[in-house]
């Protein structure tokens, strides 16, 4: 049975506050710990995860969001490459709620 667009965009716009949070703590974080790299991957991969599951109804939204992320011009280092990723998957995610939200 597939879920309604209003409930599915609901459910969006909740893991669109929880890559607010993401953005937040990264941005908090002092990098100062060994594992950071490997923690901020799991996070960002565990929050798209959660995204694109909610997205199986939803085949050209879902293919749009996973599209590869554009290559940065330098070599910013991880912790930049995580936020701007977090922050274009944000867009996208952004895009995607509106399409699918109905208009009311």
């Amino acid at each position: 049975m597939r879920v309604p667009d209003r409930e599915v965009a609901a459910r969006l716009a909740v893991l669109r506050r929880a890559g607010v949070d993401l953005e937040r703590r990264l941005r908090a974080d002092q990098m100062a710990a060994p594992d950071s790299q490997t923690y901020w991957a799991s996070q960002l991969a565990a929050w798209r995860e959660e995204i694109e599951d909610s997205l199986t109804h939803y085949p050209f939204q879902l293919r749009a969001l996973q599209q590869p992320m554009p290559a940065p011009d330098d070599d910013p280092g991880w912790a930049s490459e995580t936020l701007r990723e977090l922050l274009e998957t944000r867009a996208r995610l952004d895009a995607t709620i509106e399409r699918i939200t109905p208009d009311e």
